[in-house]
């Protein structure tokens, strides 16, 4: 999830994730309740959109009870936020300050721990970077992931950052199976349409402009402009449908992986963006489709980006106004465990948050609300974490895997955090669970989400994990839920080569800088890295001196 969703994989990897409820409601409670044999601990954490909400009522805050005078101020501790304070910091500038809602940095990329492990509360793999990921190669070798490059210009990796096999499998008749593409069952047809798209998607993969530039690249920026832009006015499902692409398992196959990286389904993803989630990345030769992950997930690297920056982190700030204020930038932020607004003038501001929140925020657009914000839409998710006494059984065949896929499941299955542990025998371990909400009320399943009690959210993550787990209740000690209402941008139909998108990168040249994936149109670790980067380099151009 975010900015990173969860996973990128190559036309000839299978996905990750699935979905939720086919019309966007929460499905609450309305059949068997999942059996609890033993009171199971547990509660809603991350209490951000509580105080969030409250930016509805810009008249709510008090004046500044003091004021502060800064070089940079960043608003938003994601991974755009903490690229771009871990850019300016390394380039010397010291007189900097970023501001984050919750109670620790690392936006849809934290992470929590326990006795037991150390779990992932969002995004939880990345990709291997390919050579257009600069930046991320760059970030990696400079963490030690990457060792070193050989002859040929591929990063050598330290191998024990490398997801351990097996990778990944799926729940279906009764049982499990190898990989995420229903293969159990599926008849003749249904594996010659899995070859055709491959291979189309394979086109799209080596297809380059005169100048060499791939036409679906990671990041974004670095592919072709304008390519394929017309794909961008079909959905996915017309895509397959104009193809002929009919298998039902073929269609699940790549709605799950809408829902995985986008929170969206085949009716409202742009076929661009579903393309370029199979065209926009090589299999490594000496990996494959491999990923880096971490226990904790990508809170591994948001921990490691914050470092350098720690103590000018203010943590349970919500910035509620920046405007321009006598040549400089006002930023006024409400401190939650002091109970009072702080004013900050500074020469420059990084806004490293979504754009709906950045309209809400910079005051001549909240009283101006400029066009192209009401195009960007999000999709609302739930992430549970369950501390289990042993990876729970259930079902034969292929052994317990790091993703735990169940088809046609209301969510998406879950992660075992202890995958990545050496150790030898069975024990405790965090199971994390991801539940989109994709369909096409993502408001209305916001409403719902942010809505329901954690025993019903409880109720519902058992009962979802149970067809594959009958027992599993009874192995449950502890369910923790996090719910987030926008957790990333939807690329619907339209939006992602649209000219909404277009604008609004374009929109602020500062002192003010909008940096954020929703730029990129979806929500991925490099494009959010990317859009940091490039907002530190403005910035540090614009410095009359660092501080």
């Amino acid at each position: 999830m975010a900015p990173a969703g969860r996973r990128r994989r190559s036309e000839s990897r299978v996905l990750t994730r699935r979905e939720l409820l086919a019309g966007g409601a929460l499905a609450v409670a309305g059949g068997c309740r999942a059996s609890v044999a033993a009171p199971i601990e547990g509660t809603i954490v991350g209490a951000g959109h509580g105080l969030g909400h409250r930016l509805r009522d810009a008249s709510a805050w008090p004046p500044a009870a003091r004021t502060e005078r800064v070089s940079v101020v960043i608003v938003g501790g994601g991974v755009a936020g903490l690229g771009a304070a871990w850019h300016l910091a390394r380039a010397g500038v010291r007189d900097l300050v970023l501001l984050e809602l919750e109670d620790t940095p690392g936006g849809n990329a934290r992470g929590g721990v326990s006795a037991v492990t150390a779990y992932p509360w969002g995004a939880h793999y990345l990709p291997l970077p390919g050579p257009t990921a600069t930046g991320v190669r760059a970030l990696l070798r400079e963490l030690g992931v990457i060792e070193g490059v050989r002859p040929d210009g591929r990063p050598r990796y330290d191998e024990r950052h490398l997801c351990h096999a097996p990778q990944e499998r799926l729940f279906l008749h009764g049982r499990w199976q190898e990989g995420v593409f229903p293969t159990l069952g599926a008849t003749a047809e249904d594996r010659a349409q899995l070859e055709r798209f491959r291979a189309e998607m394979e086109r799209y993969r080596r297809w380059h402009d005169a100048a060499g530039r791939r036409g679906f690249a990671v990041p974004r920026a670095a592919g072709a402009p304008g390519a394929f832009a017309e794909l961008d006015r079909v959905s996915m499902a017309g895509f397959l449908e104009a193809r002929g692409l009919t298998s039902p398992r073929l269609r699940w196959w790549v709605e799950y992986g809408c829902r995985d990286d986008f929170g969206t389904d085949l009716a409202h993803t742009s076929a661009w963006a579903a393309v370029h989630y199979y065209a926009a990345r090589d299999p490594d030769p000496e990996h494959g489709d491999v990923v880096l992950t971490w226990p904790e997930g990508n809170a591994w690297l948001t921990q490691r980006l914050a470092q350098p920056v720690a103590e000018r982190i203010r943590t349970g700030h919500l910035v509620t106004n920046v405007e321009p204020s006598g040549g400089l930038v006002a930023v006024d932020a409400w401190d939650a465990s002091a109970g009072r607004t702080v004013r900050l003038l500074a020469r420059e501001v990084v806004l490293a948050c979504p754009v709906f929140v950045a309209t809400r925020l910079y005051r001549p657009w909240r009283e101006r609300p400029p066009a192209f914000a009401a195009a960007f839409h999000y999709a609302p998710w739930l992430v549970a974490n369950l501390h289990v006494d042993r990876h729970p059984a259930g079902g034969g065949g292929a052994a317990p895997a790091w993703d735990n896929v169940i088809y046609e499941g209301a969510g998406l299955g879950y992660v075992d955090a202890m995958h990545q542990s050496l150790r030898s025998r069975e024990g405790p371990t965090v199971l994390t669970y991801y539940r989109p909400y994709a369909g096409p009320d993502p408001a209305g399943a916001r409403h719902a989400l942010l809505g329901a009690g954690w025993s019903t959210l409880r109720d519902e993550v058992l009962r979802d994990l149970a067809r594959a787990h009958p027992a599993l209740a009874r192995e449950v000690r502890r369910l923790d839920v996090m719910r987030y209402g926008h957790a990333m941008v939807r690329p619907e139909t339209g939006f992602v080569c649209g000219g909404a998108l277009a604008a609004a990168g374009a929109a602020l040249t500062g002192p003010v800088h909008l940096a954020h994936a929703d730029l990129s149109g979806f929500s991925l670790f490099e494009e959010a890295f990317e859009w940091g980067s490039r907002a530190a380099a403005r910035v540090r151009v614009r410095l009359p001196r660092f501080s």
